[in-house]
């Protein structure tokens, strides 16, 4: 794996050529510390990536993860709802904690607010329009800007919140938000257009 200034140029040759990538950041590794979260942020928008998502580590089911830390909770009597931590999955949404496993320098609240502050920077109004320099016309910048802030709507509010009232609140504004972005990808109509034959 790449990291660091390597993956950096990696990810601006991928640019350059025309390939725009998501990048995804998972937040919570023990190695992780407060520092981190900058590094990240700033290796995001160094590399021009087109769009981020940026996660707390969810151990799941049937990973190398969620095994060791079964096993480190096998006598963890906590529950909630009736379910232990490791069946977060099982509990009502708005009793899950946000995260369910310990960290070895940070709190679940330090990293879920600092996970938060990377979402706000990254999808910030200048930061987006400065990652929208790409696009050639006003009108296709304009598009990206508000693509950037439904994304972040959409999956930087409920990727880390617990909070009903909140991911509701989310669902609204993406919802408010995509139904004037849909015409700008409307084109024009293409009644000649063939639609390719599979050959068998």
């Amino acid at each position: 794996n790449s990291s660091g200034e390597s993956l950096v140029h990696q990810l601006q040759t991928f640019r350059e050529h025309g390939v725009y990538v998501l990048g995804s950041f998972i937040f919570g590794l023990s190695t992780d510390g407060p520092e981190t979260f900058d590094a990240t942020t700033e290796l995001a928008q160094e590399a021009e990536l087109a769009f981020a998502q940026f996660v707390t580590l969810t151990p799941y089911p049937g990973t190398v993860d969620f095994q060791r830390w079964e096993k480190k909770m096998a006598d963890d009597t906590t529950r909630i709802a009736g379910f232990p931590l490791t069946r977060y999955w099982l509990m009502p949404r708005a009793m899950r904690p946000r995260l369910a496993f310990g960290h070895p320098v940070m709190s679940g609240e330090e990293i879920r607010s600092h996970t938060q502050r990377v979402w706000d920077r990254f999808y910030s109004l200048p930061l987006a329009w400065k990652r929208s320099d790409f696009l050639k016309s006003l009108r296709n910048r304009l598009a990206y800007v508000l693509m950037s802030k439904l994304y972040r709507q959409m999956y930087g509010n409920t990727g880390i919140a617990t909070d009903s009232a909140r991911i509701n609140r989310a669902v609204s504004w993406a919802r408010w938000m995509a139904k004037p972005t849909l015409r700008l990808f409307h084109g024009q109509p293409m009644p000649n257009l063939q639609v390719p034959v599979r050959s068998r």
